[in-house]
């Protein structure tokens, strides 16, 4: 295995050549204005101008608005993400929210945002059908039925299975992390076997095969494990690699990120490289997670994860306008120091729970350096060298 810490400069350049470009630049300024616009009306919808004219807690307002006790997470980072961004919001010291007036109507700004994102390209468009998706059900995943989102983002009903495919994979600006993540397995990667963990629509291993038969180095790979909580995802995973790859030797299972590897039928010391893709964020115990990844990997293996990940306080993505409906993805939080808000976590803090468990940690590409090409970047490949 190839040490990240010597690929950092080519990573970058490689970023900003092939995945920032200036669609993905613009097109990520927008879905940030998408959101906030978003959020806007579900202040409107709700009417909070009335019930936080005067400093009122989340809980409070999730209380008064009879949603679940979990709902507060959603409302604070709503509001802090309007707080910070417009002036739709106030909060103060004591972490009390004010709405001062009703917002306006979004209606025409968001029509004029959509036809700007649609000339960047049509599949841009499933990004705001996420948001608008998750802008509706607002009121019913938080309080008429909490197990709503859960259902649809697990994979255990097929209601909603095309949007999420769109949403994870057909979306330029959360499909680049797949390609990311191969991008990086490709460098660092000299043989040896792969487990995927919370593999879910197949973006990572559909990215990361596609580049392998680009590159022809299918030869590095002894064999490609392929996990997700829900089997709906594993089978239709299966299927289409099987039927793209029949040569390549792969395994498919269940694994619940929330449990040890140790109890999921994975051999200790069994595997070079453990790889995710946006999902290694859902664990409660991150630590936990991270060392029962050290036990399971061969030594000098390696974790690799494709994630969004957080830079400031309060930092909610776009995309959580609709995940933070999710009582899975909200309740993946901990109090502890290197982890200061639920699932997404910094680069310093990612890199803190790697050293915690026994890994040296390389976050690719140079987040510092990228930040003037990409003030809005929100996507990095966290790895980690079994030590």
């Amino acid at each position: 295995m190839k040490n990240p810490a010597d690929l950092v400069d080519a990573y970058t350049e490689w970023c900003k050549k092939e995945c920032f470009t200036e669609d993905v630049v613009r097109a990520t300024a927008i879905l940030n204005r998408y959101c906030d616009l978003c959020l806007m009306g579900v202040v409107r919808e709700l009417d909070l101008a009335a019930k936080a004219s005067s400093p009122t807690s989340a809980g409070d307002l999730a209380k008064a608005l009879g949603f679940v006790d979990t709902a507060e997470i959603t409302m604070r980072y709503a509001l802090h993400r309007l707080a910070a961004r417009t002036d739709a919001v106030t909060v103060d010291s004591d972490e009390r929210f004010t709405v001062p007036s009703t917002p306006a109507d979004p209606t025409e700004e968001l029509a004029s945002l959509r036809t700007e994102l649609k000339g960047l390209g049509e599949d841009y468009l499933a990004a705001v059908d996420f948001l608008d998706f998750g802008r509706e059900h607002f009121v019913k995943a938080l309080r008429d039925e909490p197990d709503f989102m859960d259902k649809m983002l697990a994979g255990t009903t097929g209601d909603w299975a095309e949007l999420w495919h769109r949403a994870t994979n057909v979306d330029p600006l959360q499909d680049l992390h797949g390609e990311m993540g191969a991008r990086a397995i490709s460098d660092v990667l000299e043989q040896g076997t792969i487990l995927e963990i919370g593999g879910g629509t197949g973006n990572g291993i559909r990215h990361l095969f596609a580049m392998m038969k680009r590159e022809g180095t299918f030869d590095r790979l002894e064999r490609f494990i392929f996990t997700d909580i829900s089997m709906r995802f594993v089978l239709t995973t299966k299927h289409e690699i099987n039927d793209n790859y029949p040569d390549v030797a792969t395994s498919w299972k269940f694994c619940d990120i929330y449990k040890p590897l140790q109890e999921q039928k994975i051999d200790e010391q069994s595997v070079d490289l453990i790889y995710a893709v946006n999902a290694a964020h859902v664990a409660k115990d991150i630590v936990g997670f991270l060392k029962s990844c050290h036990w399971a990997l061969k030594p000098g293996g390696m974790v690799l994860f494709a994630e969004r990940v957080r830079f400031t306080e309060n930092d909610m993505a776009p995309r959580e306008l609709t995940l933070n409906l999710s009582k899975y993805h909200r309740t993946a939080a901990e109090d502890q120091p290197y982890r200061s808000m639920h699932t997404y976590l910094k680069p310093r803090e990612w890199e803190e729970c790697l050293r915690l468990a026994g890994f040296e940690p390389v976050v690719l590409p140079d987040l510092e350096a990228m930040g003037e090409y990409f003030p809005d970047q929100y996507a990095a490949v966290v790895t980690g060298r079994k030590i």
